[in-house]
């Protein structure tokens, strides 16, 4: 029994000692040593307040198993809460590419939603996160979608990415979660919607990424701010597409357009897409161009039109795959 090593006695370190051996700590292992004791938690506090902790950023995700990832530069540690008794404490290490390894831990849980808010709650109380990058599920957890969005909202006051997705239409919920959550930087619509979805958003993202998006009519297509557009399985016909491009050339639409990306859905009528004042330009012409956000482009070839401010858009319409897209670069030309 004598041979039996006694824990270190870590909390009787000096503060200087300590600090050091708990800022190299990984998160969630400072958070359990912080759970530890009351004296504990105050002294994680102040080493995070000390030597400051705005260097990760904050993912949660409620598709399947509710999760939370704090990711690093070239790693991060992810939380997955479990109703399957058999995975609780279980534990992988996987090195996604060469420079990006994850420490993954499965928590098993009664009511996977409860502890997974309490969880947040406490992540969100030690450190304070560079960005926040929220994943909505639409198929999983029904009864508490309201309570999960209502949650995120009084923890975040806006989230700079977000991915929506599901393959049941659930128009209501996605309507009240970005009734409810400002999306700064880029939205991901993955889901299935109804035809009478409207998607309304108070503050416009920089990006905004639609893959279903055969809901949407031109009304709300026309009046879509985003910097960057990418709309997939689109509906919107090609004397639409052409209305489009008047309307942005005589700034009445999105004058904060950066790149539009969108299926064409009539091939046989390319022409009244760009049935409208254009240069069409050799496939060897190589101009550059300066962005709304003051970024260089390169542009080969195309077909330019211009906007009554000066602004031009070149246009390509090619064939990827098995679908004919059309793209849109603004830039102001050098």
């Amino acid at each position: 029994m004598d041979n039996i090593p006694k824990p270190f006695p870590l909390l009787h370190l000096p503060y200087l000692a300590l600090e050091e051996v708990l800022s190299i700590m990984r998160p969630f292992d400072l958070i359990n040593f912080s759970m530890a004791s009351s004296k504990s938690k105050i002294i994680t506090k102040c080493v995070l307040r000390t030597k400051g902790n705005k260097k990760y950023e904050l993912e949660v995700d409620t598709f399947e198993e509710p999760k939370i990832s704090i990711r690093g530069s070239n790693t991060f540690f992810e939380y997955r809460l479990t109703s399957e008794k058999s995975r609780s404490e279980k534990k992988e290490h996987v090195d996604l590419t060469s420079r990006i390894k994850c420490d993954r831990v499965w928590i098993y849980s009664e009511n996977v939603i409860i502890d997974w808010m309490e969880l947040l709650r406490t992540v969100m109380e030690y450190y304070t996160f560079k960005r926040f990058v929220v994943s909505f599920g639409q198929d999983t957890f029904p009864a508490e979608k309201k309570s999960i969005v209502d949650f995120l909202r009084s923890h975040m006051t806006s989230v700079d990415d977000c991915v929506i997705r599901g393959k049941t239409e659930a128009d209501e919920d996605v309507s009240y979660f970005l009734k409810n959550i400002d999306v700064t930087e880029t939205l991901i619509i993955l889901s299935k919607l109804s035809d009478q979805f409207q998607l309304k958003i108070e503050n416009s993202p920089n990006n905004l990424l639609i893959l279903n998006g055969n809901w949407i009519s031109y009304d709300q297509f026309i009046n879509f701010n985003a910097n960057r557009i990418e709309i997939q399985k689109s509906k919107i016909t090609n004397v639409e597409l052409n209305m489009f491009l008047i309307s942005w050339m005589t700034s009445r639409s999105n004058q904060n357009l950066e790149y539009l990306k969108i299926q064409v859905t009539e091939l046989d009528t390319l022409d009244t897409i760009l049935n409208l004042p254009h240069e069409v330009m050799g496939a060897d012409v190589i101009r550059h161009g300066k962005t709304v956000k003051h970024g260089i482009i390169e542009l080969r070839g195309g077909t330019d039109i211009k906007r009554n401010d000066g602004a031009t858009g070149t246009v390509f319409i090619e064939m990827v795959d098995d679908q004919m897209m059309l793209y849109m670069c603004v830039s102001y030309l050098l």
